[in-house]
């Protein structure tokens, strides 16, 4: 099938190899850090369990991206797909946004909890847990709105044939404004512990490097 008379390319094997790679990748760093802290007999803080579990909320994603999106339809062009393909391609991809909207939550959560062990002062803990808490509520928020974006619910993966009734909240807002508030959230995460460079008893070579390591962390 061609489009504009340039072949349809289809994007799916390479969706599937790039969501198993960054799997395997990402449980191999899980595997590494669990097991050098327990080698170390190192304690394990409540940054190593939130991202263990940030890590197996992302198991099912990998496995919708492949068994569900990408088998419905996932870089293939819509007018190849049969009508049960892309209803159901609606259907993974509504739950793939309320887990992409948890998984963030939960990782910004483990860096934060990484923060509060590291960081003693008062203030700064004070500023840390507040951002606990901002971050818990902006990601319940969002998943409770990809959740219930569509009324009824089923009308996000309907919706496509004209054939139901219902409506839906503008995806475009709903997405434009986590991402606004994520990024704004990330530098903020990013400035609490460049804050407290100047106070480190460190000469100005390894506040560098403490900086560097803390912005490829949030990265």
């Amino acid at each position: 099938m061609t489009s504009c008379g340039a072949p349809i390319r289809d994007k799916t094997n390479e969706y599937i190899i790039l969501s198993n790679t960054f799997a395997v990748i990402t449980g191999l760093f899980i595997v590494q850090r669990f097991a050098s802290k327990i080698y170390w007999k190192l304690p394990l803080g409540l940054d190593d369990w939130f991202m263990l579990i940030t890590f197996l909320s992302g198991i099912p994603s990998s496995v919708i991206t492949v068994h569900g999106t990408a088998a419905n339809g996932l870089g293939r062009n819509i007018w190849t797909l049969t009508p049960t393909e892309i209803t159901n391609f609606g259907y993974f991809f509504h739950v793939m946004a309320i887990l992409y909207f948890a998984q963030v939550t939960l990782l910004k959560l483990s860096l934060l909890f990484f923060y509060l062990r590291i960081f003693p002062t008062v203030g700064v803990r004070r500023t840390l847990w507040a951002t606990v808490i901002f971050n818990s509520l902006f990601g319940l928020a969002f998943v409770f709105t990809a959740v219930f974006q569509c009324q009824p619910i089923s009308y996000f993966w309907e919706k496509w044939d004209g054939e139901h009734e219902g409506h839906c909240a503008d995806l475009n807002a709903i997405t434009w404004s986590n991402a606004a508030i994520s990024i704004a959230l990330d530098f903020w995460m990013l400035a609490v512990p460049l804050s407290q460079l100047k106070a480190l008893n460190l000469d100005w070579k390894k506040k560098i490097g403490v900086g560097m390591m803390f912005c490829v962390g949030t990265l």
